[in-house]
C-alpha cells in the first residue's frame, strides 16, 4: 500500500478535530433546548408593589410667603427734614423707642409765637374783665337814679351802651384767647409728629432715608416688622373656595422635615386678580430654619384618610361604570380583587378590598389586557 504523505495526515487530523467540535457544539445546543419551556408555557413578567397601612389626604398645593405677623412701614405725617436718625437696618426696637426726629424749629417757632399772643391777650382780658364790671355798676346804677327822676334817661342809656361796649370787647378777647390755645394745641401735635417713634417691639429691615433728606407724607423712610409670631402667607384662586376653609391642615416641609399647622385665617374679600389672601401662623419650633422672605411649598388637606391600604394609583384598573380592580398575585398565580378608591392624590390611592402585605401588580410589559384570573406570573424585579 502506498504511503500517505506527511501533509495528507495533517490535513486529516485537522478534519477529523474540525468535526468532533461540529458534534460536541451540536450536542449542547440540543441539551439547552431540551431544558428550555416549551412554547407559549413561559409566565407573564410582571412588576409588584406590596400593600401597606398608611395615611392619605386630597390636597392642593400652593406657593407661601414666609413674612412676619405684622410689617410697619413708617412714613413721616408732615413735610420737613430728617433732622436725626436714631437706628439703621438690624437693629431691634422696642414699642415707643424714637426712630426719627424731624426738623421742628419752625413749629417752635410759630408756638413760641402764639404762647407769647396769648400771654398779652389774657393780660388784655384782665383788664377788660374789670372794665366791664365796673361799667355794669354803673349802669345799673344809672338806672336806678332814671328810675327815681335824679338823672335824665338819657344819661343811663349812654352808661349802659358803654357796658355793652365793654362785654363785646371782652367776649372778643375771650374768643381769641381760645383760638390761640387751640392753635397752640394744634402746634404741639405737629410738633409731636416731627418724633418718629416704633409702633411695636420689632427690628428694623430696611432704612431709606438719610439727615438731611427732606420727609414726605408719602414717603417710606423705615420698615419694621415684629417677629414675635411669624407665619406663612399664600393666595386662593376663586375656584378653591368652595373646597379651602380655615381650620384645615397645612402640610409644609422645613429644614428637611414635614411640618403641619393650621390655616388661620382667610381674608373676607377677593383682591383685583381674584385671589384670597391666607395666613398660617406658626409655632416657635416650626420656624427655626425659615427666613422672612422665603417661599415655601404648601399644602392644603382637604380629606385625609387614616390607617387605610395605599397603592401606586398606576395598580388600579378601571372597569365598568367606573368600578375598579387590582391584580393581586399569590404562590406566582394571578388573582383580580375589586377596591373602591377612598381617596387620591397624586400618584398614590388609598383603597379597601384588600389587606395589606398583598403583591399587588404595578405594571406588566404586555398590558393589562394579556393578564387574566388565575394565570401564572413571574414578578421581576
Amino acid at each position: 500500500m502506498k504511503k500517505l504523505s506527511r501533509k495528507k495526515i495533517l490535513v486529516l487530523i485537522i478534519l477529523t478535530a474540525i468535526v468532533l467540535f461540529a458534534v460536541l457544539l451540536i450536542q449542547r445546543k440540543k441539551h439547552k433546548l431540551a431544558g428550555a419551556p416549551k412554547y407559549g408555557m413561559r409566565p407573564v413578567p410582571v412588576r409588584v408593589i406590596t400593600s401597606r397601612f398608611g395615611s392619605l389626604a386630597t390636597k392642593i398645593d400652593y406657593l407661601a410667603v414666609f413674612e412676619p405677623v405684622q410689617t410697619a412701614n413708617v412714613s413721616a405725617r408732615l413735610t420737613t427734614v430728617v433732622d436725626k436718625l436714631l437706628c439703621d437696618e438690624g437693629y431691634t426696637v422696642k414699642a415707643g423707642d424714637t426712630l426719627i426726629e424731624l426738623d421742628g424749629r419752625e413749629i417752635k417757632n410759630d408756638i413760641a409765637q402764639a404762647q407769647s399772643e396769648l400771654e398779652a391777650n389774657k393780660a388784655t382780658v384782665t383788664s377788660l374783665e374789670n372794665s366791664d364790671k365796673y361799667w355794669n355798676r354803673e349802669a345799673q346804677r344809672d338806672k336806678t337814679l332814671a328810675d327815681k327822676g335824679d338823672i335824665p334817661g338819657a344819661a343811663a342809656e349812654a352808661t349802659a351802651d358803654k357796658a355793652s361796649e365793654f362785654e363785646g370787647k371782652l367776649d372778643a378777647a375771650k374768643h381769641k384767647s381760645a383760638a390761640l390755645e387751640h392753635l397752640i394745641g394744634s402746634l404741639e401735635t405737629k410738633l409731636s409728629y416731627c418724633t418718629i417713634k416704633s409702633p411695636y417691639n420689632g427690628l428694623v429691615t430696611q432704612r431709606l432715608v438719610d439727615p438731611g433728606d427732606l420727609a414726605t407724607p408719602a414717603q417710606k423712610l423705615l420698615v419694621i416688622e415684629d417677629r414675635s409670631q411669624l407665619k406663612l402667607t399664600f393666595d386662593i384662586p376663586q375656584q378653591d373656595l368652595a373646597k379651602v376653609q380655615e381650620g384645615l391642615s397645612v402640610r409644609f416641609i422645613s429644614n428637611g422635615k414635614t411640618q403641619k399647622a393650621e390655616l388661620t385665617h382667610m381674608y373676607p374679600s377677593l383682591d383685583k386678580a381674584r385671589m384670597l389672601r391666607a395666613e398660617v401662623f406658626l409655632s416657635g419650633n416650626q420656624i427655626d430654619s425659615l427666613t422672612c422672605g422665603q417661599y415655601l411649598a404648601v399644602s392644603v388637606l382637604l380629606n385625609e384618610i387614616k390607617d387605610a391600604v395605599i397603592l401606586p394609583a398606576s395598580c388600579l384598573i378601571e372597569g365598568p361604570e367606573h368600578s375598579h380592580y387590582v391584580f393581586v398575585v399569590k404562590d406566582g398565580i394571578l388573582t383580580h380583587h375589586k377596591v373602591k378608591v377612598l381617596v387620591s392624590s397624586g400618584d398614590k390611592v388609598a383603597v379597601e378590598g384588600i389587606g395589606p402585605n398583598e403583591q399587588v401588580v404595578t405594571n406588566t410589559f404586555l398590558g393589562w389586557a394579556t393578564l387574566s384570573s388565575g394565570e401564572k406570573v413571574e414578578i421581576i424585579q
